[in-house]
């Protein structure tokens, strides 16, 4: 801290300035008092950041994106006025200084520290993403050390996770250092990003140094890229941690909850609160709690007071020069974090252009749909009000194109020729719109498709006419993948530990099964024969009847719908720490482990390991099965025995990688990445049939196969999706309804028939085969 100096102001709104805590290249922070005598914390804008016609816009998103986070483990926003002459914003006062001072004066924290750190910030992720929202500049300068545990701060950069920027869109914002490798090459950033982000952080505070570093933005870009993170001084249990939020596909990294649990198995209450830190640390923080308190009761001295005689009032006190008497004499003349409480020093970003400046407008919140009254019961949950998300992704959407036909540019990437029109796309049959859909491709079952939507809904929308719901079943939790069609029932996750049976031609509740307050539920992974579904969650373990902190281990269960009961399948720790997209058929549990191995168990025999085949640190994500081959994708194609896991055969590209796979009949669709486009293999021997350039795709979705087309989506969401003929590996159209929805992809998905489902955020299209 720094005492004011002349130039600084003496108020901004109703608080009194006492002292300077930090500055940046955008503004100040001071320690300030509220009229009730409270610290705060007040961030005020430069004045010539005001030149920027944009920019006291975003820094209203800021504000309001603040105000939406909550959370213990985060700071809270008080006060603001984004329209004052000095644009500023207030919060809670922590006491303790940033990850990046305690690491640089006393050295990198110890094991137990590091695991309470990161339990805490993880809580304060879950908060993040609760409020629909990414950070995406998670750093140790934004991270606070209080005696309590740590605080997240600055949401200078934070994006809504529906896509809506709160920041200029097209300059790449953050810090190098702890940026996660979507964020370096510009693609989109999702809250896996924040993980990422923690890994790096967790890496700082436990060797004292970023896990990536390069003497050059583009070397250290490379780095985060490509590069493998640096944690040879990171000690045991953190390094297997850490890289489990250190990968480089974002689907492969742990969850938030995950990680709290991993770092704290006994609940994050356990580990934080008095003794988390170092006894130097904490005498430290504890050293600048009196500071401020000493300096609050010199400025309390120094307020106005009406004089006895009811004349005018005076000034009692120094004034300014005894303010900044008393606030070098309170802290001294120490270092100064120029990022604390939310600004990033000068030259902390460098502004790499990639796309547009996005509309200067505010975002509103459409009215909401009409919902159908569903013929039978449902379970309803309490209402909330709009999420926020929903809000920031309704502006500008009230005016789309749909089916528009774009111009293919094929470079020396693809075939040389010149740019050539497509086809026309099809025009859909129908358009559903509703509430924010979840990211799960629809289901389908006798001329319906369903899907799944936010806050919990399962929907029914025939294939005739989806336009409005055949039925909503009201009441299921919101694990991001389809319902199960399984003992003739659509089956979905409920609360806790409950699963729910739904009729899939009414929408009545067929049955709940709730396996009590010893499990939780939290992700569906599908069914494996007619009457089980497999679950991923938690089972708790208390010390006594009491209820209250219970340990958890993550756990894969079977869950038997017509015995209704539970076996665990025994997947070790660290294969269940990663994001599990298996294959599950009868008898068959098919995944990729911690280890990036591709794994297949039983799911009878006590989940008993058939084999195991290694495929390295380039494994893409997601697998496919057709007859008795299992498919995995990284430099190359594998093709294995299911049965016995001997590899059939092997596919590489010229160059370039393959990164994500579909399989229908008797074919294996493949994307590639240089050139970009689509690969068809003979599924029995590998042979290649066809390959099909194209634009850029997004290679982190599945390719969607039907009997005569395949789809693929675009790199960006308003590009839409490709569809490609099987038969002839022939580009045949791009459909789009020209929206831009951030980390909201586009779900496909293909019956028998060649019926076309696409899902975009909170559009259904239905496009019949044609």
């Amino acid at each position: 801290m720094e005492p004011l100096g002349a130039d600084d102001p003496q108020e901004l709104g109703p608080y009194r300035l006492v002292a300077r805590l930090g500055a940046g290249g955008m503004g100040r922070v001071y320690l300030a008092a509220s009229a009730q005598g409270q610290s705060v914390a007040v961030k005020a804008i430069r004045p010539e950041m005001m030149g920027d016609r944009g920019f006291r816009i975003r820094f209203r998103r800021e504000v309001g994106a603040a105000r939406a986070v909550g959370g213990r483990y985060t700071v809270p926003v008080l006060d603001a006025d984004p329209d004052a002459a000095t644009p500023w914003l207030a919060t809670a006062y922590v006491p303790g200084p940033t990850l990046a001072e305690a690491v640089a004066e006393h050295g990198p924290l110890p094991v137990e520290s590091v695991l309470a750190l990161g339990a805490g910030i993880a809580e304060a992720l879950i908060a993040v993403q609760a409020a629909g929202l990414v950070h995406r500049d998670l750093k140790p300068s934004n991270v606070l050390l209080a005696a309590d545990g740590p605080r997240v701060i600055d949401f200078g950069i934070v994006r809504a996770s529906d896509g809506y920027d709160l920041t200029r869109s097209g300059a790449l914002f953050g810090s190098f250092e702890y940026m996660c490798p979507e964020q370096a090459t510009g693609d989109p950033v999702g809250p896996e990003g924040d993980v990422f982000a923690l890994g790096s952080v967790l890496a700082f505070a436990a060797s004292g140094h970023a896990p990536f570093t390069g003497s050059a933005a583009a070397t250290l870009l490379y780095q985060v890229v490509h590069g493998t993170p640096d944690l040879t001084d990171v000690p045991e249990p953190l390094d297997k941690i850490i890289s489990l939020c250190l990968a480089r596909d974002p689907r492969l990294r742990i969850t938030p909850d995950r990680l709290a649990a991993a770092c704290a198995p006994g609940g994050v209450d356990q580990v934080l609160g008095d003794g988390w830190l170092p006894p130097q640390l904490a005498s430290s923080i504890a050293r600048r709690a009196a500071a401020v308190t000493a300096l609050s009761s010199t400025q309390r001295a120094s307020v106005r007071v009406p004089v006895a005689n009811g004349s005018a009032p005076h000034v009692c006190g120094q004034g300014r020069a005894g303010s900044t008497q008393a606030a070098r004499s309170a802290y001294g003349s120490g270092s100064v974090d120029h990022s604390a409480y939310g600004f990033g020093a000068a030259g902390d970003v460098d502004g790499v252009r990639a796309d547009t400046e996005p509309p200067e407008r505010e975002p509103s919140a459409s009215p909401a749909p009409d919902r159908p009254t569903s013929p039978g019961h449902r379970r309803s949950l309490p209402q909330r009000g709009l999420p926020r998300r929903t809000v920031l992704a309704a502006a500008g959407t009230t005016t789309a194109a749909v089916g528009t036909t774009l111009l293919l540019t094929r470079g020396k990437g693809a075939d040389g020729q010149a740019a050539k029109p497509l086809g026309p796309a099809p025009k859909p049959a129908w358009t559903y719109r509703g509430g924010p859909l979840l990211q799960a491709p629809a289901v389908f079952t006798e001329g319906t498709a369903l899907l799944k939507s936010r806050p919990g809904d399962m929907i029914c929308l025939d294939l005739k006419d989806g336009t409005r719901p055949k039925w909503v079943y009201e009441g299921i939790s919101q694990s991001p993948t389809p319902v199960a069609l399984v003992y003739g029932a659509a089956v979905a996750l409920g609360e806790g530990a409950t699963v729910i049976g739904v009729d899939p031609a009414n929408g009545t509740e067929r049955f709940t099964l709730d396996f009590g307050t010893d499990f939780r539920f939290d992700t569906l992974l599908g069914s494996y024969d007619d009457g089980a579904v497999s679950v991923i969650g938690l089972r708790l373990e208390r010390q006594s009847e009491e209820q209250g902190v219970a340990t958890s281990t993550n756990t894969v269960f079977g869950v038997d719908l017509a015995g209704r009961r539970a076996k665990v399948i025994p997947i070790s720790p660290e294969d269940v720490g990663v994001r599990l997209s298996p294959v599950i058929l009868p008898g068959s549990f098919i995944y990729v482990d911690g280890l990036h191995n591709v794994t297949v168990r039983d799911t009878g025999n006590d989940g008993a390991v058939r084999w195991r085949h290694p495929l390295g640190y380039d494994l893409r994500p997601g697998l496919a099965v057709l007859g008795r081959t299992v498919f995995a994708i990284g430099r190359e194609l594998k093709a294995m025995n299911l049965s016995t896991g001997k590899l059939r055969w092997r596919a590489k590209p010229e160059r370039g990688q393959f990164a994500s796979l579909g399989v229908v009949g008797s074919t294996v669709y493949v994307t590639g990445t240089d050139p970009s486009g689509v690969y068809a293999f003979n599924a029995a021997s590998g042979s290649k049939r066809w390959f099909c350039p194209t634009p850029r795709l997004n290679v982190n979705l599945p390719v969607t196969a039907g009997p005569e087309k395949v789809y693929v989506p675009a790199y960006k969401n308003r590009n839409g999706f490709y569809a490609i003929d099987a038969a002839r590996g022939r580009l045949l159209w791009n459909f789009t309804d020209g929206r831009e929805t951030g980390v909201n992809d586009w779900q496909l998905a293909c019956d028998r028939a060649g019926y076309l489902v696409a899902q975009h955020y909170d559009r259904t299209y239905g496009l019949p085969a044609t």
